[in-house]
């Protein structure tokens, strides 16, 4: 009978870069039955299974080369019904997060207890069990509509009973919006009974105000799945007591004869998910609190050391009528007070919260508006500021001026780039639409570069390789007000070539709607 307590005994592939925890496992799971292989590392573990197709995998997390993440990713291209248990050390939880955000069944810690294994077996089984009738059920249906009644209601009972039963939220409404299938699952979501959603609740009820409609458009856009489908899609469900719940919704749309009649939706709380990804930001927040303020304290003492010295010239100065040495003295407590200053009101910058401001953001005037406030700066400096503005280009949303800065940031830097010698001093400013998906704003330059070394490190607070000119903050703030707008920062950068930094704003519905309404 085994752990699962099944007949069906699944074949079952581990995956361990050690050798002792690779014959344990085997040894334990071959005594029940189980029919096992076994891989020393991602690579041959994806070998294995094409060669022996294991429905069930059951890999470290932690491993050299491909880890179990990567694995857990390839495993899940090849064929996306494959059940994966991942494997966990103490302090890998986030880790454990990201295997359960890309669908792995289930995530067992080490050391590795008898009990804890034959849970996430049993799970694993149990859906497989369940795909399977699921499949024969799909497969015979038009054989099922041709039979007797009797044999039709039993097929029916059946698949209500399963349905109804099942773990995640299944919703099916019709072509109007009316509730069919309301299972227990979905009830557990909601907060409604069954009888309440069948009877009178419209789907649109069971999301924010505007999230049905953008729903039900993803459903029928390419980006999720294809037309007809939704995979894995992020969204919010409105419960019966008005709370708000993040879920991942899978849907596709039913035809009769070529004809939309139905849409069946599956639902899965994200709310335990969300709240150790929460606690895991919070850890990761407390750290980043303590390195920065290692960072601050070595910024302020530097530049209080700085003041000093000024403070100590200037009295010399004094005391010996030194006309040039108090005049040295005090231009180095100025400069030092201008550092203190500047690198203050970047901290602000840095610290303050999420802007509240969610306007239409023209995206070309600002870059526009940039370029003309360093126009002086760049003549001076003999750089060229160049734009390749991409025109009717969708707007972003949230505050203007934060972005502004961060365009800003991002220009000043480009110019600041370039060494005694350089050859042509120009920097490139480009906006457009990738893929049709993405509003792109792109800031390169011709200077140094980046070494390579230190790339890891450019958008940590207090990081700077200007010495005195710079805080070490304008990066990392500009890091924050992309994220805050939506977006992500990417650059590249080869040493003596040049550096591009690329800003990726995700193009959705209200964008496109505020073009046309501007436009």
């Amino acid at each position: 009978m085994g752990r699962s307590g099944m007949k069906v005994m699944r074949k079952i592939l581990i995956v361990d870069d050690e050798e002792s925890t690779r014959e344990l496992l085997s040894l334990s799971l071959q005594s029940d039955g189980y029919p096992v292989v076994c891989a020393e590392d991602g690579y041959k573990a994806l070998e294995l299974y094409r060669k022996e197709e294991p429905e069930i995998v059951l890999t470290d997390i932690k491993m050299p080369g491909m880890d179990g993440i990567e694995l857990l990713r390839r495993l899940k291209s090849l064929n996306p019904e494959v059940e994966v248990i991942v494997i966990t050390g103490h302090g890998q939880m986030d880790l454990a997060i990201q295997a359960l955000q890309l669908e792995a069944s289930d995530f067992i810690n080490k050391p590795i207890s008898d009990q804890a294994l034959s849970v996430a077996l049993r799970r694993a089984e149990q859906r497989i069990w369940m795909r399977e009738k699921l499949r024969d059920y799909t497969t015979n249906l038009e054989c099922m509509l041709k039979q007797a009644t009797e044999e039709i209601q039993k097929r029916y009972d059946f698949e209500r009973r399963l349905v109804h039963t099942s773990m995640d939220g299944i919703i099916v409404n019709d072509r109007e919006g009316n509730i069919l299938i309301f299972n227990e699952g979905a009830s557990r979501i909601y907060g409604y009974t069954r009888e309440e959603a069948v009877c009178g609740l419209h789907v649109s009820q069971l999301y924010p105000e505007g999230e049905a409609r953008r729903v039900k458009k993803m459903i029928f856009s390419e980006e999720y799945g294809g037309p007809g489908r939704l995979i894995n899609f992020e969204t919010t469900a409105r419960t019966k007591d008005g709370r708000l719940v993040p879920i991942l919704l899978s849907a596709t749309v039913l035809y009769e004869e070529g004809e939309e009649v139905a849409t069946v939706g599956y639902f899965k709380d994200l709310t335990q998910i969300k709240e150790l990804q929460q606690r895991l930001l919070e850890k990761t927040r407390l750290a980043a609190i303590g390195e920065a303020m290692a960072e601050v304290a070595h910024g302020v003492k530097n530049i209080l050391y700085g003041m000093k010295l000024g403070a100590y010239m200037v009295e010399q100065g004094l005391a010996r009528s030194d006309r040039e040495r108090l005049e040295k003295g005090w231009r180095m407590v100025q400069k030092n007070m201008d550092r203190i200053a500047r690198l203050s009101l970047d901290m602000l910058d840095y610290a303050r919260t999420k802007s509240r401001k969610r306007e239409a953001v023209p995206i070309n005037e600002v870059i526009e508006d940039v370029c003309q406030e360093l126009e002086r700066r760049a003549s001076e400096q003999k750089v060229e500021l160049v734009r390749d503005l991409s025109c009717g280009l969708p707007y972003i949303f949230g505050d203007p001026e934060a972005f502004h800065s961060c365009v800003l940031n991002l220009v000043t830097n480009a110019m600041e780039s370039f060494s005694e010698d350089s050859g042509p001093r120009r920097v490139d400013i480009r906006s457009y639409v990738r893929n049709g998906r993405w509003i792109c704003v792109e800031v390169a330059d011709m200077g140094r570069g980046i070494p390579p070394e230190i790339r890891d490190r450019i958008f940590r607070p207090l990081f700077t390789t200007k010495g005195a000119r710079g805080t070490g903050l304008g990066l990392a703030i500009t890091q924050k007000i992309v994220m805050e707008l939506g977006g992500v920062i990417e650059f590249h950068s080869e040493p003596g070539q040049g550096t591009t930094f690329v800003l990726q704003f995700p193009l959705d519905s209200e964008a496109e709607s505020a073009t046309r309404h501007h436009g």
